[in-house]
């Protein structure tokens, strides 16, 4: 489980997060929705620790994530994967690097269990023929199955976090890349976060949906709640999205 508690964080005079209250169960993806600039991903950098709130507190399996000192922290994101917006892999290594980077960067093990771990993860994607091609050599779709993959090296994932893993793609392939989401999610029992402007693919990955404006939380329910909402704002989106 993850859960956000009065959440507040602010740069100055602006604030990002308002007081945020969020339970995301184990084993359920969360879908966060709003306009650009609302805190969709500075909630993501919470979860993950590389922001801690000004006020309240984030916890993962009950473990306040603002307490943990680096040392901590590096084992908590061992299961924790993170996929940024259009993969943000290394254009410079293979897939096959980008994927073993973390293992090599962060733990003893050897160049042959590195490679066993990234073969095992790029056929769990359906990539394992592509480990020596550079990110320049692959489809958009591809790419997110590579971060996907790499957001798993350390270990099966507990926690996900997705921020807008369908940005730029067709369809179809946006469709591909929801449909390996719901895998993860299925086969390791990961709890999940997914912050995305379509609401196409967010009712194809998510549990529960929440809506953000203004830094704070206006409403999350099922998909039923939500489009059952009387919020003007939600009502606008739904229609927006229609």
């Amino acid at each position: 489980m993850i859960r956000l508690e009065k959440v507040t964080l602010a740069y100055g005079e602006s604030i990002i997060l308002d007081s945020i209250d969020l339970v995301i169960p184990t084993g359920k993806t969360m879908v966060i929705l709003g306009e650009s600039g609302s805190g969709k991903t500075t909630i993501l950098k919470c979860v993950l620790g590389t922001l801690r709130p000004a006020s309240g507190r984030v916890l993962a399996n009950d473990q306040e994530i603002g307490r943990l000192n680096e040392e901590e922290l590096l084992r908590f994101r061992q299961r924790m994967g993170m996929v940024f917006q259009e993969g943000a892999l290394f254009d410079s290594l293979t897939v096959g690097e980008n994927v073993g980077f973390w293992l090599w960067e962060h733990t003893d093990f050897s160049d042959e269990k590195v490679e066993e771990r990234v073969r095992t993860l790029l056929k769990f994607v359906g990539l394992e023929t592509s480990i020596d091609q550079k990110p320049s050599d692959l489809s958009g779709g591809m790419r997110r199955r590579v971060a996907i993959a790499r957001a798993m090296a350390a270990e099966d994932p507990v926690f996900m976090l997705y921020d807008e893993p369908t940005t730029g793609l067709d369809p179809f392939t946006s469709k591909s890349i929801c449909d390996l989401m719901r895998r993860v999610q299925r086969e390791f029992q990961s709890t999940n976060i997914v912050v995305t402007h379509d609401l196409t693919d967010a009712y194809r990955v998510g549990d529960l949906f929440t809506f953000i404006k203004d830094a704070r939380v206006i409403q999350t329910g099922t998909r039923k709640e939500i489009e059952n909402s009387s919020d003007p704002f939600i009502r606008t989106f739904l229609s927006l999205d229609l």
